[in-house]
């Protein structure tokens, strides 16, 4: 059952193959308000956040949230409506993971960089005041893991990927264009670590369902690597099938500084996928109809990457340049 939730009061922060052609990709007929700026100081200098801190709650009259899914684990969709009257064709859409945590940042970030452009911004969280449901995420971004993989986390639920997909495709898009107007050419998706991780997943699967794909430290190390056995099978699946995209494609993978040492001296195997993340780009880049770019911020970790990843992506939707990042 999908309910309506309350808008919140403000509180402070503490093998398939691939689907060419099935749908029009992102448009470009979206204003450019102007040059893309730094986010403002505040989101510039945020630090990373534990993951038990509260998430930031939005409080305007354009912020609304409603459940959706089963009465026993829905999930809470957050949506910011523009400023500005869709277009002809109908609001432009962003949409991210994490949505607890990125929502709000997504949220300034449009209202500082895009306040006049008609992008709807919506994420997808939980039912929870906190800024991450790590249970639920780690069901939810994942693929079915071997327990082998999960060291600590042993006993950890993963592999609903496949579930939120077919939310995001049979229920939640249909739901938003239903409620608010949207323009199924001009759909872009966002994820942040394991989000990143499904953002690959989206990408691989479901090629066509948005026109862009912003991937932040994408967690490749996961389930000891096995993305890249779907990456393999994409290419594949995309060189069987005439080797391009009907219709254009954007991906950006951004990384973070690399990360140091574990406490036992040895290599962090998440700065290993960060490495690794560019030369998956590098790969994917040659698949015709498929525009690649690859930013590393290295003043940036891990945690506070969110911010100005959430912007780039922005300014990616926009069609906007993306500073110091590089065509690949």
């Amino acid at each position: 059952m999908d309910a309506p939730v309350p808008r919140p009061t403000p509180s402070r922060p503490a093998s398939p193959q691939p689907a060419l052609g099935r749908r029009a990709l992102i448009g470009s007929a979206l204003a450019a308000a102007a040059m893309p700026a730094l986010l403002p100081r505040a989101l510039r200098a945020q630090p990373a956040r534990g993951n038990d801190a509260p998430a930031e709650r939005i409080d305007d009259p354009r912020a609304i949230a409603f459940d959706l899914g089963p009465a026993e684990a829905p999930w809470r969709i957050f949506v910011g409506l523009p400023a500005v009257a869709a277009p002809a064709g109908g609001h432009s859409l962003l949409l991210a993971v994490d949505g607890n945590a990125t929502f709000p940042l997504l949220w300034h970030a449009r209202e500082r960089l895009a306040p006049d452009a008609p992008v709807l911004i919506a994420g997808i969280g939980y039912p929870t005041d906190q800024r991450f449901d790590l249970e639920r995420r780690f069901l939810d971004l994942t693929p079915a893991t071997a327990a082998d993989y999960l060291g600590r986390r042993q006993g950890t639920p993963t592999g609903g990927r496949d579930a939120l997909l077919a939310m995001i495709e049979d229920r939640l898009l249909p739901r938003l264009a239903a409620d608010h107007g949207i323009d199924p050419a001009a759909r872009s998706f966002y994820g942040h670590s394991l989000g990143g991780l499904f953002a690959l997943h989206v990408l691989f699967r479901r090629p066509a369902l948005f026109g862009a794909i912003a991937a932040a430290d994408p967690s490749l190390w996961w389930n000891g690597g096995s993305v890249l056995q779907e990456e393999a099978a994409f290419r594949t699946g995309v060189a069987a099938a005439g080797g391009s995209f009907a219709r254009p494609l954007q991906l950006l993978v951004q990384n973070s500084g690399q990360r140091p040492p574990r406490a036992d001296g040895q290599p962090d195997p998440r700065g290993e996928g960060q490495l690794e993340a560019r030369e998956m780009a590098a790969r994917l880049a040659g698949i015709g109809g498929l525009s690649v770019r690859y930013r590393r911020l290295a003043e940036t970790s891990h945690g506070s990457l969110i911010a100005p990843s959430l912007a780039d992506a922005l300014a990616l939707h926009l069609g906007r340049p993306l500073p110091d990042s590089e065509a690949l």
